[in-house]
């Protein structure tokens, strides 16, 4: 198959750990790996969307107004459109807001747009349980057009001397808890981590990009006061995996997250997970993480408590590399694509 990949024009210049990013980059390359063809879209070379089987666009909205004019202009081509709906916006609200938009060009609403991006592609997906639930009760899309693909991780692969080196290089402790985000963005909840780890005592490693202002002001000030805290900043892939691999408990406490892609990786090398319980994190740790109230700081802290205390088994482990790769992702990817263009 001729497969287009199209992402917002915005992501060039945005967060280099983007999720949404990652989730298009690793299918690309695994959609590539299984044999089909993959054109990744960029508006500065024009691309005969007659010539694709399959058009796939990323996060939908303002950015990417007018796509489903494609379905028009090239019959042939399917049109899968996949929405990253990271919010916790009360149902009848989402649905309020998209059948407003829906009345006038001239009222555009973001729940509007995605509603009318949604009804005018050929299959809409989501990335779990959750997200399927909010696009037919939030935006009203009938559910025989959407189909659940969920997301993969990269194997766990960097060997033990590489590990222990960087431990010694960044001086980290011996146990800690990580936790790796675009760590300044309010949804991450990072205040709350912080609060919840301080009577623990327990030393807390955050990496990931960040932007000045007040969470960022405020880690910083924790620091200088002598908290059990490290910040790393952004780093790269290497160091990245070696703090899963070093870390013994990461959470990722977010006020909601459609996936938890760096929860699946800390996972992947063994590490025992604490998450928000808001958003579709149960589709891909079931029972095997601890799962919290993000607005609850007490419930985070036990949560944290226990996951440090629990013994090591590696069953979590073992399910994310066994069954959430980024292969099995364009696997089912693959036969939803074959799907809707055989009824097309």
């Amino acid at each position: 198959m001729r497969i287009g990949f199209l992402l917002p024009g915005s992501f060039a210049l945005g967060n280099p750990g983007n999720g949404i990013a990652e989730q298009a980059r690793r299918q690309a390359e695994a959609l590539e790996r299984r044999g089909h063809t993959l054109l990744r879209l960029n508006p500065w070379e024009w691309q005969d969307a007659t010539q694709l089987d399959v058009l796939h666009f990323f996060l939908g909205g303002a950015a990417l107004h007018g796509i489903t004019a494609h379905r028009r202009l090239a019959r042939r081509t399917l049109l899968v459109f996949a929405p990253i709906i990271d919010s916790n916006q009360s149902f009848i609200s989402s649905r309020l807001a998209a059948l407003a938009g829906s009345v006038s060009s001239r009222f555009l609403t973001v729940p509007g747009i995605l509603r009318s991006q949604a009804c005018g592609s050929h299959v809409v997906l989501c990335r779990s349980s959750h997200e399927r639930e909010r696009l037919m009760r939030g935006l009203g899309v009938a559910p025989e057009k959407i189909e659940r693909v969920l997301n993969g991780c990269p194997p766990a692969a960097i060997p033990c001397d590489d590990v222990e080196a960087l431990r010694q290089r960044l001086q980290l402790p011996a146990e800690f808890v990580l936790h790796v985000s675009a760590f300044t963005q309010e949804r991450k909840n990072v205040p709350r981590l912080v609060e919840a780890l301080e009577p623990l005592q327990l030393p807390l490693v955050i990496a990931g990009a960040s932007t000045a202002g007040p969470i960022l002001t405020a880690l910083e000030r924790k620091v200088r006061e002598g908290a059990l805290l490290r910040i790393l900043g952004f780093v790269d892939a290497k160091t990245k995996a070696a703090l899963y691999r070093m870390c013994r408990v990461f959470c990722l406490p977010s006020l909601h997250e459609g996936t938890g892609l760096a929860a699946l990786e800390a996972a992947a090398h063994g590490a025992r997970v604490v998450i928000t319980r808001n958003g579709g994190a149960r589709d891909y740790f079931l029972d095997h993480a601890e799962y919290v109230d993000p607005f609850d700081v007490r419930d985070i802290r036990a949560a944290i408590a226990r996951a440090w205390q629990r013994p090591e088994s590696g069953e979590l482990q073992r399910h994310v590399n066994e069954r959430l790769t980024w292969n099995a992702s364009a696997a089912t990817l693959e036969r939803v694509y074959e799907k809707h263009l055989a009824q097309a």
